[in-house]
């Protein structure tokens, strides 16, 4: 179990990661005032704000545009670094090669398998046609028709490289998908990682190029920011945040997090519906009463 370290011995915080789903969005899918004014305040004391979330960097972005500072988006479990702008500063995507292996392996799961791309256009996201409306395909249709697009088969629809491929739905349809990847070609070329959301009987497993994650996305960008672990405060609830706690030197777990992420010695907070990611802000960052 990871030792928590005494309040005498911990330096400034000056880097906030923050994860969206779950943790700095309710379960309104909303930015609470409270959250807000949290991160905007660590950013007026010269913290740097990094929101970091499996979403897509287009899917994030209205959410971000929201934080009344300035902040580094990296979006795609770590696949992309950006800014609000649309700057790109660092993109691990997952090799066309990789991704059509992927695809040949898990052919009878397709339905619910999805291609996602760096591009602001129709194709953002590809879909095969005939894909089952319990998986990804009913999310896109209602948040995200205008940049969704659906192949006769999506190995044919592979042209240069995704940010990764992805699968949801149901728990019982998907959970086969990971041990099929695992003794298959492209196992040595992927990083796995789930977000599961029982309450919604819901989960996606993103399949990222090797060595990419929250954790090593957010390692890199401190690093460049000349920024060590210990100054680092990462707040998260689902297991795709696991590897980006562990690099933090104050790991923060949301109250509503999954329940077997919870034996990393992290501090605690409130949870995404009490304004959690403002007590831990407060808290632990710029030791205000919360």
């Amino acid at each position: 179990m990871r030792a928590r370290p005494t309040s005498e011995c911990l330096p400034p915080i000056r880097l906030i990661a923050v994860d969206l789903d779950g943790t700095l969005l309710n379960s309104g899918s909303e930015i609470s005032s409270a959250n807000r004014e949290a991160l905007a305040a660590a950013a007026a004391r010269g913290i740097e704000i990094v929101v970091i979330t499996g979403r897509r960097f287009h899917s994030a972005r209205r959410f971000v545009e929201q934080i009344p500072a300035a902040a580094t988006i990296i979006s795609s479990n770590g696949a992309r670094i950006g800014s609000l702008s649309g700057e790109v500063y660092h993109c691990n995507f997952l090799p066309a090669e990789t991704a059509l292996d992927v695809l040949r392996a898990t052919r009878d799961y397709r339905p619910y398998a999805v291609l996602i791309y760096d591009t602001t256009k129709r194709g953002q996201v590809i879909l095969e046609r005939g894909a089952s409306p319990a998986g990804p395909l009913g999310w896109y249709l209602k948040n995200a028709r205008d940049v969704l697009a659906q192949a006769p088969d999506l190995e044919a629809a592979v042209e240069g490289d995704p940010i990764q491929v992805m699968f949801g739905g149901p728990p019982v349809d998907i959970e086969p998908v990971e041990p099929l990847l695992r003794d298959s070609s492209a196992a040595p070329h992927v990083h796995l990682t789930w977000t599961k959301y029982p309450a919604r009987n819901v989960s996606i497993l993103d399949v990222l190029r090797v060595g990419c994650s929250k954790g090593a996305a957010l390692a890199m960008w401190a690093a460049r920011s000349g920024i060590r672990p210990s100054e680092v405060m990462a707040i998260g609830d689902n297991h795709n945040d696991a590897e980006m706690l562990r690099f933090a030197g104050r790991p923060v777990l949301m109250a509503n997090g999954s329940a077997d992420l919870g034996d990393g010695g992290y501090l605690c907070t409130l949870s995404n519906d009490d304004d959690g990611v403002a007590y831990a802000v407060r808290k632990y960052a710029l030791n205000d009463e919360p």
